[in-house]
């Protein structure tokens, strides 16, 4: 099938070889993702976290696009460790927290994301530094705003909810860190064409 639709884009449409690779990439990748999202959306409906779940996926979708974090390289690993970081997000959010201990949270979080910067998959390109900068200073904008949020807006809705979004795509990050300075990643195939 994937043959057929390179073929299909190079003769009928004349894009390059490359540049349909490129567009069978993007399919997957939306494809891919888009039924992830719809898949834990799915699975939320029984215990009733559907609102809960809609909530975690805008925020994670707004930090970790500049942020980065954990990638895997087979969609069952990615789909099973998304489940279980939506699961303990939800189940966190279900115990009060104070708000010093809120405030805390985020600024470790901050911290450690000043520190450590936005994390590329090693499947890509490494950042040029204006581009590691440029990611850095939206992701550290963007739980700034959900800091001043969360703390001056006690009763927020999901506040629990986005507060655990942050601080555990920040220790999901500080993983990620940690294991490519390690070399502990799942092994990558290279593509000499994209």
């Amino acid at each position: 099938m994937k043959e057929q639709i390179l073929t299909y884009l190079q003769t009928q449409h004349h894009f390059s070889a490359l540049e349909a690779k490129k567009i069978i990439y993007a399919l997957e990748a939306i494809f891919s993702e888009s039924s992830k999202i719809i898949i834990l959306l799915a699975l939320t409906i029984p215990f009733h976290c559907v609102s809960e779940s809609i909530v975690i996926t805008v925020v994670l979708l707004s930090i970790r696009c500049y942020s980065g974090g954990l990638h895997f390289s087979h969609y069952v690993s990615c789909l099973g460790f998304s489940l279980l970081f939506y699961a303990v997000i939800i189940l966190l959010s279900r115990y009060p927290l104070s708000d010093a201990g809120i405030a805390l949270g985020l600024i470790l979080s901050i911290g450690i994301f000043a520190l450590i910067g936005p994390i590329t998959s090693v499947m890509r390109p490494k950042l040029t530094a204006a581009e590691f900068s440029k990611y850095a200073h939206h992701t550290i904008f963007v739980l700034l705003f959900y800091s001043v949020a969360l703390l001056s807006w006690k009763t927020l809705p999901y506040r629990n909810t986005i507060y655990w979004v942050i601080v555990l795509q920040i220790f999901q990050l500080l993983c990620a860190h940690m294991a490519q300075k390690g070399g502990l990643h799942e092994k990558i195939v290279q593509s000499k064409d994209l």
